[in-house]
């Protein structure tokens, strides 16, 4: 059964494990342009495994989406108007930087009217593994997190979609929040893995194997919390293994 409520105007929902669970939080967040109810399936393979699976819409998606003037148009999708001047992605980093900064408020309501384990696991799809992986970096409380078909680097350097320059405040979000340029953000070293297609044209798969080769010192101790997983012969879109695996890296570090 999916339950919903509204956190701080944050339009969440969530769907509860069986009984005699432990309470456990996984966080789990759509792609670009889709909203949370999107992720039902997911939510429903989260809390059949014994966690409490959450979801919420993005800034500007699903039932936010009409609260903001900014445009959300997808350039992969035939269901919206394309962007080729790079306006897009100066929004995108706004979306990232604005979501991953309201996870501690949803984290923080869940521990107190949800009574989850304050350790949490969170991932996504595409945006929203970005976004689950930006917001490790501003939380400890994120345990682990599995970013599908994501990325650690804004820029996506060899995407088919390219930059162009942001604003003033734009570019402060990038460089508050971008984490392959802020690495001392993950020193307590929450487990993270990536699970990126081989021929991504859109999530170039080097920005996270990128990040983990970056963060490899740092998990001396404990590299198997670091993985960057390489789906060959894929393009932009995640698989059942990707998925499977995700669960697995939940299971195992939550």
């Amino acid at each position: 059964m999916i339950h919903t409520e509204r956190v701080a105007g944050i339009p969440v929902l969530w769907a509860e494990p069986g009984k005699g669970s432990q309470r456990k939080l996984v966080i789990w967040l759509p792609g670009f342009t889709d909203e949370k109810e999107s992720v039902k399936a997911h939510l429903a393979d989260l809390a059949a495994a014994g966690f409490v699976a959450l979801s919420f819409d993005p800034v500007d998606h699903g039932e936010r989406s009409h609260r903001s003037t900014r445009p959300i148009t997808d350039p992969t999708s035939g269901r919206f108007h394309s962007v080729t001047d790079g306006k897009l992605y100066r929004h995108f980093w706004s979306i990232l930087a604005e979501t991953a900064e309201e996870v501690a408020l949803i984290i923080d309501w869940a521990v107190e009217k949800l009574g989850v384990a304050p350790a949490v696991g969170m991932g996504g799809i595409s945006m929203g593994g970005d976004i689950a992986v930006t917001a490790a970096g501003l939380d400890a409380r994120i345990a682990v997190v599995a970013a599908c078909i994501a990325t650690a680097d804004w820029l996506k350097p060899g995407s088919i979609y390219q930059l162009s320059a942001a604003n003033p405040v734009i570019q402060a979000q990038y460089e508050r929040h971008n984490p392959l340029t802020n690495l001392a953000r993950y020193q307590h070293c929450p487990a993270i893995a990536f699970h990126c297609a081989s021929e991504d044209p859109i999530v170039p798969p080097d920005g996270a194997a990128r990040f983990v080769q970056a963060l490899t010192p740092a998990y001396a101790a404990c590299p198997e919390k670091l993985a960057f997983v390489l789906e060959t012969a894929s393009i932009h879109q995640v698989t059942p293994t990707m998925w499977l695996n995700s669960l697995h890296c939940f299971k195992r570090y939550l």
